[in-house]
């Protein structure tokens, strides 16, 4: 059987763009070279590696999805990390998450999730609240760089609830 990898390197490229995402934000997300993806995107690679199944999660393929794009078909998206259970105040769904938001929800570890208030000028009290999800950019990380990154929040979080009280 024989294998399209220009093919899926296109299909990779075009999921990629669609959610917003840039090619050197992605290689950060994977933590290789933005040459590596590149490669990638015009198939110039002959076998499945981490990194590709790494690269189609990413932009929300299921992982039989690489499969299918070789062999002629179309890849399968994934369902949104935890969109379905998500309900408003009223108890209607809310309207679809961007795909890129998907995408950085679906890739790496939950770090962290807060919901601030978000001020308002008469000193009342607040008409909307800013949900504020930490994701670490991959899965694999060690826990020195989860500490780093958690580190790295507490600051921004700080700061965040700073900028609000002002």
């Amino acid at each position: 059987m024989d294998r399209d990898w220009a093919r899926l390197g296109a299909a990779l490229k075009a999921a990629r763009e669609d959610l917003g995402l840039e090619q050197q934000q992605v290689a950060e997300q994977i933590g290789v070279k933005r040459g590596a993806l590149r490669n990638i995107e015009i198939g110039d690679f002959s076998r499945v590696t981490p990194t590709v199944r790494t690269y189609a999660r990413i932009v929300g393929w299921t992982d039989t999805s690489i499969e299918e794009v070789l062999a002629g078909g179309a890849p399968t998206p994934t369902a949104p990390t935890g969109v379905e259970e998500v309900t408003t105040a009223d108890g209607t769904t809310p309207d679809e998450l961007p795909l890129r938001i998907k995408a950085a929800l679906a890739a790496g570890p939950l770090l962290d999730a807060v919901v601030i208030d978000l001020p308002t000028e008469d000193g009342e009290d607040p008409e909307a609240q800013m949900v504020v999800i930490v994701k670490g950019r991959r899965g694999d990380a060690t826990p020195e760089q989860i500490r780093k990154a958690l580190l790295q929040w507490e600051k921004t979080e700080a700061q965040i609830r700073r900028s609000g009280s002002q």
